[in-house]
């Protein structure tokens, strides 16, 4: 099967941690594969309301002014190889930069799954928040989950179930954290590119925090420092100069970064998620709705604002039950595969 992923590439690894566990869930209900993406990157696809350059390369039919040589699903050739699209769970999963991906299930009548979807925001299943073309694919959908109460109360007119969000399952192996030796701090900035930076307040916050836990629990704990986008490197010495710093331009290297710690804690939902796919336990900042999103994960949430004190509480009562709370993690992981795979049985032939 030629199976297209709605996903990004190059531009937030927590949306290759979805797309890594959606195919490692399909694996077990589908064999063998053939895995396509549709680059949301908004580098690579664009989400002008009017775009003369692309209307008249597709008039001429060709990539005539702007090239679009990514090696994922382009604007002008047809999906007619395509066997099922997967709709991987990000707050981005309908909308101007989808167009091409909802036109073409309609045009070539393409099997379509919605795995995980989750939203910062109420919204209703109307004219008002879907296109016509978006509210007929999702009405012939084969599986629709979400990850939020809130997206599933607004996808109420069609069938969906509320799971965890599938990168949970981005790691194919879990260990059981018997005892905590290294912990990961995820490292953001306000002055990184929208959507992938944080707020003034919440930056503020972070820092804070991050101080008092190195001077608190340094001199007993091992702590390395975690950044999922370019924009942080520059600011991460300034800000923590003398201490280690974790990054890469791939997104499957942060299984192996992630892989090393113990106790992880930070702002990025997905980095709580891949490393819950691995029994490692988190605590999340929570800076925006879409922090619900790591209740799926078994992760503890701390308000930007809240007390350090009250974090410093949280944060020894999570090593003190590490290896409870990690065994908990994975028999989460086990269940929840069960409930996804169970849905995979019933639903897609």
């Amino acid at each position: 099967m030629n199976i297209v992923f709605s996903t990004t590439r190059q531009w937030n690894p927590g949306d290759e941690f979805i797309f890594m566990g959606c195919m490692n869930l399909l694996s077990h209900h589908i064999n063998d594969f053939n895995p396509i993406i549709y680059n949301r990157n908004p580098q690579t696809r664009r989400a002008r309301k009017v775009d003369i350059v692309k209307a008249i390369d597709n008039f001429l039919g060709k990539d005539f002014i702007e090239k679009f040589l990514d090696n994922s699903v382009k604007d002008r050739f047809p999906m007619d190889y395509a066997d099922m699209v997967v709709f991987a769970g990000s707050p981005e999963w309908r909308g101007r930069r989808m167009k091409k991906l909802y036109d073409s299930v309609i045009e070539f009548n393409i099997p379509t799954i919605f795995l995980g979807l989750g939203t910062s925001g109420k919204f209703s299943f109307t004219d008002e928040h879907f296109t016509k073309t978006e509210q007929e694919v999702f009405k012939s959908a084969l599986l629709i989950t979400t990850r939020d109460a809130n997206t599933l109360e607004g996808l109420k007119p069609v069938t969906a179930y509320q799971l965890p969000c599938p990168a949970l399952f981005s790691s194919k192996e879990s260990r059981t954290v018997k005892s905590v030796k290294k912990i990961g701090l995820m490292y953001g900035t306000n002055s990184a590119v929208a959507c992938n930076n944080v707020s003034n307040e919440t930056y503020i916050y972070m820092m804070e925090m991050y101080r008092n836990i190195l001077k608190d629990f340094g001199e007993e704990y091992e702590f390395e420092f975690v950044s999922h986008y370019i924009d942080e490197l520059s600011s991460f010495k300034k800000d923590f100069e003398n201490h280690k710093l974790r990054y890469s331009y791939d997104a499957k290297d942060y299984l192996e970064i992630y892989k090393q710690y113990d106790l992880v804690i930070g702002y990025r939902v997905h980095g709580i998620g891949i490393s819950a796919s691995m029994g490692i336990p988190g605590i999340m900042f929570a800076h925006d709705e879409r922090a619900v999103t790591v209740k799926g994960f078994g992760a503890e949430l701390v308000s930007v604002g809240t007390d350090y004190q009250e974090l410093k509480t949280l944060i020894k009562n999570t090593i003190k039950e590490i290896e409870g709370k990690s065994t908990k993690l994975q028999d989460h992981k086990k269940s929840t595969m069960k409930k996804y795979l169970s849905l995979f049985n019933e639903k897609i032939k």
